[in-house]
């Protein structure tokens, strides 16, 4: 498995709400063990080993709209087929403190996962949806997502993103169906 988290690189960018799917990532490294670092033109990967499996997890090196081709990249490098890709990626269509694990679902005007779905020209792997819409939105939707969470926002960020790493846990331990029943809420 291939867990591929979206975000934008660079420090203005890092505690941005378009930038959660990087921050499960980093997560994932402190739960598990690192067995290998990747540093690549189009992206930064590791093998991990978390809950007794071996899995690969991925920072895009290109911002969010191109994310596609590092994905595509990716899962060439490390010979994964579609289905074996995880995408975790920011969601304006879900509230803050919630997340959804869903398969073969359109890009709901996510640019990085539209990217994602035009370079593999296919939607068939999972994605991990991690909520960011707060109480208003005041601003555009571009604007928004690259803003920092509110001060009152921080803890239940953090709730989520651990709620992300246990979700993921539970997809290695039991399988995806277990998964998207225990944290689909």
């Amino acid at each position: 498995m291939i867990f591929v988290g979206l975000g934008n690189p660079g420090i203005e960018y890092q505690e941005t709400r378009h930038n959660v799917g990087f921050k499960v990532i980093e997560r994932l490294k402190k739960n598990g063990k690192i067995i290998k670092v990747y540093r690549k033109k189009f992206f930064n990967g590791w093998d991990l080993e978390i809950e007794g499996k071996e899995i690969i997890i991925v920072k895009p090196k290109t911002y969010m709209n191109e994310s596609g081709k590092a994905v595509k990249v990716a899962l060439e490098f490390f010979n994964k087929k579609i289905e074996d890709l995880f995408l975790i990626h920011d969601e304006l269509a879900i509230e803050l403190g919630k997340i959804k694990i869903t398969k073969d679902k359109g890009p709901g005007g996510h640019k990085g996962v539209i990217s994602t779905i035009e370079n593999l020209q296919s939607n068939n792997f999972v994605r991990i949806r991690i909520g960011i819409k707060g109480e208003k939105i005041e601003k555009s939707f571009i604007d928004y997502v690259l803003s920092p969470f509110l001060p009152e926002e921080q803890e239940i960020i953090e709730r989520v993103i651990e709620k992300s790493v246990n979700a993921i846990k539970e997809i290695l331990r039991s399988n995806l169906e277990k998964a998207m029943s225990l944290y689909n809420n």
